[in-house]
Formats: structure tokens, C-alpha cells, sequence
């Protein structure tokens, strides 16, 4: 049997969690923290467009 990747990756990046002091955020397997510290503008944003995260590339999120 041959298993190969065919097409895109489907799998979408999720937000697992908001604290006070950041967000957590899991894709392609790997959980990742953006804390306010380093990502300041993500502070003050409803939590509403923060579940709207998309990547459309690898490792760019918006």
C-alpha cells in the first residue's frame, strides 16, 4: 500500500485557550502561546475575531 499526501492540508488552527495573558493556539500538531507581551495588539481585540484565526500560509496567522 502507498500512502502518499495527496492535495492540501485540510486541518484548521484553532484557538485552545484565552487567559489574561495570552492566547493559545494549536496547528499542525503543534500548540503554540502568544503571549501579550510579544503580541501586544491581540490584547484589547474581541474574543469573537480571535476565534476567527486563519492561516493562510504555513505559520502565518491572521
Amino acid at each position: 500500500m502507498n500512502l502518499e499526501m495527496l492535495g492540501q492540508n485540510t486541518s484548521q488552527a484553532e484557538v485552545t485557550h484565552i487567559s489574561s495573558h495570552g492566547i493559545w493556539i494549536l496547528a499542525n500538531d503543534e500548540e503554540m502561546f502568544l503571549s501579550y507581551q510579544d503580541f501586544p495588539w491581540f490584547e484589547d481585540v474581541p474574543i469573537r475575531q480571535i476565534l476567527n484565526i486563519q492561516e493562510p500560509f504555513p505559520n502565518h496567522f491572521y
